[in-house]
């Protein structure tokens, strides 16, 4: 049973950290699109304002529209979080390997019962320490679609490495 239980949190862990990685991934591309239309919007709205004179409201509405972006831009979310993704992002990793590392002796029978349980707890408990180190309080949203690409990055993971454990 605590094995069982064991290999569960070992999978949570690992699924975990690909979560964080696929989010951190996401929040990237967020900002550097942002960027990306910010810099279009400031280098070309001067050109587009003398080209297309006839369109002069629309290129006031995107440049209006540009500024806004640029001032929202500074309190979304998703960039305050890039920095602590990556920090919990390669310390969770490496609990996920030493997790890995021990399972080893939990899958051998060289643990008792509460030594496995001892250690599951180990890992939570250290994995909540590198949760708060790296996001003090700040809250990652839980994207659903992520989750399942997360989780099925795990599976794959776990499937070529652990055939013989692997449920399809």
């Amino acid at each position: 049973m605590y094995q069982a239980q064991y290999w569960v949190e070992l999978q949570a862990l690992k699924a975990h950290v690909c979560y964080l990685s696929l989010y951190q991934l996401k929040s990237e591309a967020y900002e550097r699109w942002i960027g990306i239309i910010l810099a279009v919007a400031s280098s070309s709205s001067i050109a587009g304002w003398v080209i297309w004179q006839q369109y002069a409201f629309v290129w006031a509405c995107f440049i209006a529209g540009s500024q806004v972006i640029s001032v929202v831009y500074k309190f979304l979310p998703f960039k305050e979080r890039i920095k602590p993704l990556r920090a919990a992002g390669i310390e969770l990793g490496l609990l996920a390997d030493e997790a890995e590392r021990c399972w080893f002796d939990v899958a051998q029978g060289e643990l008792t019962e509460k030594q496995i349980n001892e250690k599951r707890f180990d890992i939570r408990k250290r994995k909540s320490a590198i949760m708060q180190s790296a996001f003090n309080g700040m809250v990652i949203p839980e994207d659903e679609p992520l989750m399942k690409k997360a989780e099925d990055h795990m599976r794959k993971y776990f499937k070529s490495h652990y055939p013989e454990l692997s449920n399809d």
